[in-house]
């Protein structure tokens, strides 16, 4: 495989007491899949979109859905070809207070590349990784900070330990959520994991299992103690 979509989303806060989990997702499309799959969901959204009265250029929330609509909407997401990578954090166990933008720009920015170091891992001849984040993802701050990082951290920091270095393009894409399908369904996605954690409710969960790839709980050692 030479190249990869992601779309990114997530659900939670980095800001101090606002909650005790962090949780990020990425929505994998392969190459081949992304047509068909993006007109999907165009449909599954537009056709949600009519049937309540939301304005088109309005945002379908996972976190304001009811439970009978966010059912539905998971049974038309989950579909072959589609496949979720997610990490969530403890915050009780991160060691900056998250106070300031940057500071929460920084763990931003680590959690993704941990994902992404899994993603690299799976496809060993993976030449470039396209994310695409949502304008208001996280209160990244500084949006050109993401790349360089990830580039530093998943390429650069190699050569302590190996002679051939491969190369990888990270082309990372900022759009308006409500005119990104898929960064659509990540929101649904991930808000419907994140009640796993923070309200203990698995229910959506089950539904979305077989079709996680990857999930990963920082840190591991104390999660949830």
């Amino acid at each position: 495989m030479k190249s990869i979509n992601l779309y990114i989303d997530e659900s939670g806060n980095l800001g101090t007491g606002m909650g005790r989990y962090f949780l990020i997702v990425a929505l994998e499309i392969k190459e081949e899949n992304i047509k068909s799959i993006n007109k999907r969901a165009g449909r599954v959204i537009n056709r949600f979109k009519i049937k309540k009265g939301i304005k088109k250029q309005e945002e379908v929330k996972g976190s304001k859905l009811k439970e009978e609509d966010r059912l539905n909407l998971l049974k038309s997401i989950l579909f072959r070809g589609v496949q979720v990578r997610y990490i969530v954090l403890d915050l009780k166990y991160t060691t900056m207070l998250l106070k300031k933008s940057e500071d929460k720009n920084a763990c931003f920015n680590y959690l993704v590349q941990l994902l992404l170091k899994k993603v690299i891992e799976d496809y060993p001849s993976l030449k470039e990784v396209n994310l695409f984040l949502d304008k208001r993802t996280v209160k990244i701050g500084n949006k050109l900070s993401l790349k360089p990082y990830l580039y530093n951290k998943l390429v650069l920091e190699k050569l302590e330990q190996e002679k051939n270095v491969k190369r990888i393009e990270f082309n990372i894409t900022y759009m308006e959520s409500e005119s990104c399908y898929l960064i659509e369904w990540a929101d649904i996605i991930a808000n419907a994991i994140y009640k796993k954690y923070h309200l203990k409710n698995e229910q959506y969960y089950k539904k979305i299992k077989p079709y996680i790839i990857h999930e990963s709980k920082f840190p591991s050692k104390n999660f949830g103690c």
